[in-house]
């Protein structure tokens, strides 16, 4: 195909965590792959991941940290843009309707990457990767009559290294991994838990995002624990998810890696959006939801684990359920191909 020129609108913060950029970053590669032009639009906010999409290769255009509304962040990006695109791509709980109708001056067709359902959109396409019951319904009166719904799993965007095996389960070694800020420092949480579980029995990786506030005191922490091995902006998150027997983290988009990697998971929301999905995943018996962030305890945590770890056949179960969910078939080049198709 012809050099076609991609957008994408998105931000990383402590705050919002790193989810929206790193799905951005999948699909930016695949669209590479198949020769698209992609550059990228954040804001210099704290926490961003500017420099580390920079070091992926992408061109990274950058707002100021304050935007007062969706039109001046709108005119904000106007005002960056040296060229027509031909695809722009919004993945920003905060930005909507008025935003893509004020691209569309510079920007052809418009995909919006959601999952809140709690706006409406000026989009050709919409992604929502999530598993609901109402899913077909939730966007009817959100988007244009011709706008397509790419709803479900079957869109996950989720990285090559995922449809691929590489490693094998280790008995009783567990994954923690709460998301790239993890705002609560839920880590250091599981790390007590964790260190109470007979450490001779029991071994873990921890990954942690570049931007935790945390790192320095979870380092000290593990500092004289040789049975948890810390790792900082993994790049081999599916051998670890593929190695580990149990996983701790929160729902979200890592909710798709889990599943494709049919790794049974105690999962804690750590946000509104993340806790109707994960409730109907644990309602299909796909993941164990342990309720909401500020529930949770080192106590609740060292039961779990402790009950789940002597049952190898509820973990089974569950590991069967969640692989269900997320077919080997589609991922990001299933979206590559509804956008190609549109150009």
């Amino acid at each position: 195909m012809p050099e076609m020129q991609v957008l994408f609108r998105t931000d990383a913060s402590v705050t919002l965590g790193s989810g929206h950029v790193m799905r951005c970053l999948t699909l930016a590669k695949a669209l590479t792959q198949q020769g698209a032009n992609c550059h990228f639009i954040c804001r210099k906010i704290n926490g961003n991941l500017i420099d580390f999409i920079r070091q992926q290769g992408f061109t990274v255009l950058v707002l100021p940290a304050q935007l007062t509304s969706e039109q001046e962040d709108a005119h904000q990006t106007l005002v960056q843009l040296k060229q027509p695109y031909q695809l722009l791509v919004l993945d920003h709980y905060e930005l909507g309707y008025a935003f893509c109708q004020l691209l569309r001056q510079r920007c052809k067709t418009v995909l919006v990457i959601d999952d809140l359902a709690n706006r409406s959109h000026d989009c050709d396409l919409l992604l929502d990767q999530n598993l609901l019951p109402n899913a077909d319904a939730r966007y009817t009166a959100l988007v244009p009559p011709n706008c397509k719904q790419l709803l479900g799993p079957h869109y996950a965007l989720l990285r090559d290294e995922f449809y691929q095996t590489s490693a094998s389960r280790q008995q009783n070694h567990i994954l923690v991994s709460f998301g790239g800020s993890d705002e609560h420092n839920l880590t250091a949480l599981a790390i007590n838990a964790i260190k109470q579980l007979k450490p001779e029995q029991v071994t873990a990786d921890i990954v942690i995002g570049e931007n935790n506030p945390w790192r320095i005191a979870l380092e000290k922490q593990l500092a004289s624990l040789p049975n948890m091995q810390l790792h900082v902006q993994s790049k081999n998150m599916a051998t670890l998810m593929q190695r580990a027997q149990l996983m701790l983290g929160a729902g979200g988009a890592t909710h798709w890696e889990r599943c494709i990697s049919a790794l049974p998971g105690l999962v804690v929301t750590i946000a509104e959006n993340q806790q109707a999905t994960t409730a109907y995943l644990d309602k299909l018996g796909a993941c164990i939801w342990l309720g909401n962030a500020t529930e949770l305890t080192e106590a609740l945590l060292i039961e779990k684990i402790s009950y789940y770890l002597k049952k190898p056949e509820l973990l089974q179960a569950v590991a069967t359920a969640a692989s269900s969910v997320t077919p080997a078939g589609g991922g990001a080049l299933a979206v590559v191909e509804e956008l190609l198709a549109l150009q």
